[in-house]
């Protein structure tokens, strides 16, 4: 199934580069992105992974975190494999960074488009969510879905790191009903030297999702990551810049992957979170549990 992919170019006179994210991934003939999810064969790019799946379920829609659209619903849920960020906290570590000793291919179910929408509508649910791990990674793969979902009148919602070009960018939430985007720091730094992204880039997805869907937004309060006051008074006002009517969910993230810092408790998650509530209109804080 795998086929070729768009976002790319061919640049000097034996590879190409991918357009898909910032990170702009030069590749000589045989090789693969860092996201392990895009490769130049015969110097074209290649989607080894199109209409391989990872993960299906049907969750709450407010498991996105979505609080605000369709509420009380539950989505067909699908997740995909590897991603475009590089976050050591990363809480789908198992799917986003799978340990493939060199192969790009974790296995897995394999699903046409149309074979997916056809599972998501006998499911009832009255939405399909890319979520999971990074779907925009599998950008032409999701579009082909999306097309097809809103032809059958199934609503469609993105859950994403917002870590992608702004072509694809809109093109995506063109067919999207509802976005949930990670904001994973105030720091364009932290985003570069720590989580392998770019900020600019995901503030501008933000900026985009709020003018063409229904946006929500989730920050994880990570230690050594996203855990001062300042910072969330920072993401607070950068949403409020784009719309107050943003609503933002604040999680409480556990150890996971290559972070082992122990998690926040409830007073200091309320500290930190305390600076946003002014900012925007709505706020939704998910409180750690008590050990």
């Amino acid at each position: 199934m795998p086929r070729e992919a768009e976002y790319w170019k061919p640049v000097e006179h034996d590879k190409i580069q991918c357009l898909l994210c910032p990170r702009g991934c030069v590749l000589a003939e045989g090789r693969w992105g860092i996201c392990k999810a895009r490769g130049n064969k015969n110097l074209s790019m290649v989607l080894p992974l199109y209409g391989q799946i990872s993960s299906m379920a049907i969750d709450p829609v407010e498991k996105k975190p979505l609080r605000h659209f369709l509420p009380g619903s539950h989505t067909f849920s699908i997740g995909f494999w590897h991603c475009t960020m590089r976050c050591p906290f990363c809480q789908n570590w198992e799917i986003a960074h799978p340990d493939t000793e060199g192969d790009p291919d974790p296995g897995g179910l394999r699903l046409e488009p149309e074979a997916l929408i056809h599972k998501a509508l006998d499911s009832g649910c009255p939405s399909i969510s890319f979520t999971y791990s990074e779907p925009c990674l599998h950008a032409e793969y999701v579009l082909d879905a999306m097309e097809l979902a809103r032809r059958r009148g199934l609503r469609t919602i993105l859950v994403t790191n917002g870590c992608i070009n702004p072509e694809p960018a809109r093109r995506l939430l063109g067919l999207c009903d509802a976005a949930n985007v990670d904001l994973k720091s105030d720091s364009a730094e932290t985003y570069r030297e720590k989580l392998g992204g770019d900020l600019e880039t995901v503030k501008n997805f933000i900026r985009a999702a709020a003018e063409l869907c229904h946006l929500e937004v989730t920050s994880l309060l990570v230690p050594g990551i996203l855990d001062r006051p300042e910072q969330m008074e920072a993401i607070g006002g950068f949403l409020a810049s784009v719309s107050k009517r943003i609503p933002l969910h604040i999680t409480a993230y556990h150890p996971a992957y290559r972070w082992r810092a122990p998690g926040l408790g409830r007073q200091a998650t309320e500290a930190i979170a305390k600076p946003a509530f002014g900012l925007l209109d709505t706020i939704h804080l998910a409180l750690p549990f008590p050990y």
